[in-house]
This record gives structure tokens, C-alpha cells and sequence, in this order.
């Protein structure tokens, strides 16, 4: 995580959380990339905030942390804004390090919401925003991408048209085909 962050975050209290402390095994980040400019960020922060209160009452509530990531203009209008908010921010001055991480997550609109493992900073998935209107109590948490054996549960049907489980693909590499034929 300090790869992606640097060695310390801002906080309520001021600089100088380490960055270390939001790391590790079964911990997730969420990277919030919003600016007090922007008129959907203002709309969708206050119910990220209440959503992250819920989730941080939770049994998976310690699990979590959130870090804005600030497209602010200026010092103020960042400190402004993130006074609204409960959790850790980059500092304002880390402008290279919010540009390296905007091009990194591909950050073409703002609010954006990424989820990374906490242990290897590896996305876990940029729909943050979904995550957060579609599961409002954090059930599906740590919000890992589904496999195909999750999505083609059951069997299904070999060339030569018999069934067969999810197992005879393991070793294989899949390709999925899609295909429709209209007659018009």
C-alpha cells in the first residue's frame, strides 16, 4: 500500500497516519476520487458517508478504509471538503502521486470509487459507487469479482452435446463465443 500511497495519510487530526496501519491481509481501501468543483461529487459523498458509517459498524466494519483522493483546485477547497468526511485523505500536496494514481485506476470522471486489497494494492473493482447504492449493509464485502465457475454454475453442454460439469474445464483455457442469428 505504500507503493500506492506513500508512507502517510491525512487524518482528523492532522498528518502522519502511516499508511501501514490500513494495510494487510483481509483489508480493503477504497480510493475515493472526488473534488469539492464537482456538483455529482457533492451529491454522492454525503450518502458515501453514510453508507461508510453503517459499514464501519459492522462485523467487517475494521476491514475498511477510505482515502479521498482530492481533484481540488486549491488548499481550501480541499480542506473545505474533506471536513465533511469521516475518513483518511492524501495529502493535498501529493499532486503527482493523485495524478500517478488517477492514470493508474483510469480515472476519467469524478466521484470514483476504487476498492483495492489492502495487502497487495490490487483492484478489486472500480464500481464503488454501484457497490455502495447496491449493498448498503456491506454484505457482499470484500466485493470480489465473481469467476466464471460463479457465473456458469451447473453444467453445460460439450460439442459433441452432452452434459458436463464445471470441472471439466479445469487446465483449460475458455473462450466464450456469443452469437444470434436474426431473420429478418
Amino acid at each position: 500500500m505504500e507503493a500506492l500511497l506513500g508512507e502517510s495519510l491525512v487524518g482528523k487530526a492532522g498528518a502522519g497516519i502511516p499508511v501501514k496501519s490500513i494495510a494487510g491481509e483481509g483489508k480493503v481501501v477504497g480510493l475515493y476520487f472526488s473534488a469539492h468543483w464537482c456538483p455529482p461529487c457533492r451529491g454522492f459523498t454525503p450518502q458515501l458517508v453514510q453508507w461508510y458509517k453503517t459499514f464501519r459498524e459492522s462485523a467487517n466494519g475494521k476491514q475498511l478504509e477510505i482515502v479521498f483522493i482530492s481533484s481540488d483546485r486549491d488548499e481550501s477547497s480541499w480542506q473545505e471538503y474533506y471536513g465533511e468526511m469521516p475518513w483518511l485523505a492524501l495529502c493535498f500536496q501529493e499532486r503527482d502521486r493523485k495524478a500517478k494514481l488517477s492514470k493508474q485506476f483510469k480515472v476519467k470522471g469524478i466521484p470514483m470509487l476504487v476498492f483495492v486489497d489492502g495487502s497487495t494494492g490490487k483492484k478489486i473493482t472500480d464500481q464503488g459507487r454501484n457497490i455502495v447504492q447496491e449493498d448498503p449493509n456491506g454484505e457482499k464485502f470484500p466485493w470480489e469479482p465473481e469467476t466464471i465457475g460463479d457465473i456458469l454454475k451447473g453444467s453445460l453442454l460439450s460439442t459433441n452435446g452432452q452434459e458436463v460439469g464445471m470441472d471439466s474445464l479445469d487446465g483449460c483455457i475458455l473462450a466464450l463465443y456469443f452469437s444470434a442469428h436474426w431473420v429478418c
